[in-house]
This record gives structure tokens, sequence and C-alpha cells, in this order.
């Protein structure tokens, strides 16, 4: 989420008045430097039970909640930051934006709603309030809302977020080119590319003024995606071809946008029908993809389809290796809930083995376009 830390415990163990808790608190404190997640919840239970300290209870809750998130019990994080925030009769608005960011990590709609009140209080009170810690509330409202996949809300809290930051007498750059970034991406998310475009390059013009490579990668490669998407295909393809060599020097080698960069590469050759260039950029992109964690099966679907359609059509046709690619894309199409992609994709993979024909491929995927449109 951002670049925000969620609480200093440090901070917070100074803010407790309580002599006999000290030798307690500095144990659990070492539990929870550690990593030892398991070890802090145990232990804060106990000394909520040992100690009845109002200060001290708040804080080892607040522990609990990060421990049980840091170790995938996300549901009994949500329980404890639940508890905190219905049953505190007056939180400040920073116990809103620490319970909020607690939230963020299990329970967007949650995290929404604290943050929400946390700038209703500071909006009421603009005065007197910090310009850093509002458009920080409003940072997180804008992830909360982009997780949501509400990407208009998304832009509308960004942007409030933009013009706090901006306004600062402490420019923070990288919050600045962040948000520029964030901005861009989700301009062209909502098909607003030229607006997409002025935040990337603004984005990319930051980055560059800092040095910093990751940043100017991932520029390059949005602002690529932005342009071949108005069928501005040579300056996209100069932005590839700029990006490309620089990340054998990153630490962004073989991840997601790395995969996207040959993808979008690869797509333009396609699209220019020079087939023999698109195969070998297709391939990288697939072996990038098929090493990472998570990635779409429609998307990897479909770059299956153009790349076995390179693989037949080209000047010395692959026509085995098209088949394979053919019956994997459809794999994975049957695993991504798009039926009218499947069904057409189908299509396609049912005509290419009648042309070679292979009967026997014929007929298996005849009998799931059959199951398919059964299933209507």
């Amino acid at each position: 989420m951002g670049k925000m830390d969620i609480f200093n415990i440090e901070e917070k163990i100074k803010e407790i008045d309580d002599d006999n808790s000290k030798e307690a608190i500095q144990e659990i404190l070492i539990e929870f430097n550690r990593n030892h997640f398991p070890n802090v919840i145990s232990k804060a239970k106990e000394y909520r039970n040992k100690f009845q300290n109002e200060q001290l209870t708040h804080l080892l809750l607040i522990m609990e909640a990060t421990s049980h998130a840091k170790i995938g019990e996300g549901s009994a994080s949500i329980e404890i930051i639940t508890r905190l925030y219905e049953e505190q009769k007056s939180p400040s608005v920073d116990d809103l934006i620490l319970y909020s960011e607690l939230a963020f990590m299990n329970d967007y709609k949650l995290a929404r709603r604290i943050m929400s009140e946390a700038v209703k209080l500071m909006e009421s009170n603009e005065i007197n309030i910090e310009k850093i810690k509002l458009a920080r509330a409003y940072l997180v409202l804008g992830e909360t809302e982009e997780n949501l996949e509400k990407y208009i809300r998304a832009i509308k809290y960004y942007k409030k977020a933009l013009a706090h930051f901006v306004e600062s007498k402490q420019k923070d750059l990288q919050m600045i080119q962040f948000l520029h970034f964030k901005l861009g991406v989700l301009h062209s998310t909502v098909n607003k590319p030229e607006e997409g475009e002025n935040y990337l390059k603004k984005a990319m013009e930051i980055a560059e003024s800092q040095q910093d490579v990751n940043v100017i990668i991932n520029c390059m490669v949005s602002l690529a995606k932005n342009l071949g998407s108005r069928g501005e295909n040579q300056e996209a393809f100069a932005y590839l071809k700029k990006a490309l060599p620089m990340f054998e020097d990153s630490t962004l080698k073989n991840t997601m946008v790395h995969a996207e960069a040959y993808t979008e590469l690869a797509f333009y050759y396609f699209d220019q029908s020079q087939l023999e260039e698109a195969v070998p950029n297709y391939e990288n992109a697939i072996r990038i993809y098929f090493k990472l964690s998570h990635y779409s099966a429609r998307k990897l679907g479909m770059i299956h389809m153009q790349y076995a359609y390179c693989l037949e059509h080209k000047k010395n046709p692959e026509v085995s290796k098209a088949g394979n690619k053919y019956e994997k894309a459809i794999e994975l199409l049957e695993s991504s809930n798009d039926r009218e992609l499947l069904e057409n994709a189908l299509a396609d993979v049912i005509s290419f083995f009648a042309q070679k024909n292979n009967s026997k491929k014929k007929r298996l995927f005849e009998n799931k376009f059959v199951r398919l449109t059964n299933k209507m």
C-alpha cells in the first residue's frame, strides 16, 4: 500500500506510564521486532489480563491485530480492529488512521469506512490539521477504491492526495512521483489515455531527476501500453525498445512489468504482420509469466492464441508447436470464466485442426464447444 508505515511501536510504548509493565513491554517488543508473531499474540493476551492498563491494552490489541495479519489470519485481525473501532467512544484522528491502515491488509471496505470517518473529522477542522496527514488519508482511500476496482473514485482521492502533497512546504518528491504514476495508469484504465499520458510523463520526468531506474522503466512500459491502445504504435515501439535493455540491470527483471513489456512488443510485431519478430517476444513474455506466483489466465490464454497464430503463419511454419500452443491457450481460457472469449478461441482451434486433417483433435475441441454451448 503505497509507501506508508502502519505505526511506530516504540513511540506508542513511550506513551504508556506504567512501571510495572515495562519489562513485559520490552519482552513483547523484542518478539515483535523479530517477527515472532505467534509469540506476540500469546504474550499480548497474557499481559492484557495481567496488567489491566487501558493504554497498554490498546497497544497490545493493535500488536495482536498486526501479528494476526502478518501470519495470514485475516479474520482474527479484522475482529480485533472492528472491536477497537466500534467500542472506542470518541476515537482520535490518529487512532482512526491507524485502524484503517491495519484493516487495509485484509478488508478494503472496512478500511474505507474507517478512513472516511477520519477524513470527515480532518476536513471539518482543516485549519488545525496537518496537510500531510490529510494527504496520506486520501492516499489510503484512493488505494482502497483502486483495490475495490472503483477506479473513478480512486482517481478522485489520488488527485486530492496529490494536491495536498504538492502544496506542502516540504515536498515529498517520491510520493508526488508515485501519485502521478498511479493517476497515469488509472486514467488509461478508465479510457482517458491522453490524461493518463500527461501524468505518466510527469512521473517519468520526476523519476529521471531522481535517477530512479525502476520508475522510469514502469513509466515507459505504461506509456507504451497507453499509446498502443490509441494506435500510436511507432511511439509505443520507441518506448519499448528503450525500456527492454534497461531491465537487465534492474530489480524489475523477470517481473510482471518485464513480461508486459515483451507482450506489448510482441503485439506490435503481430499487428504489423511481422510474425517472425513477434515469436521470440511472445516466448520471452510467456517464460516470465509462468515464473510469477500470480498471473491472469485470461490474458495468458490470449497471448498463447496470438503466439500460436504466429507459429502457424510465419514464413517457416511450426505447425506441431502451434497446435500445442493452441491447446495450452484453451486450457488457460477454460479457467478464466470468459465464456465468449473461450467460445471464439475454440472455433479458431477447431478450424486449425480441421485444416491440418487432425480429426481426433478436431473432435476433442468440437466436444468442448458443444458442452460449452449446452451450458447456456
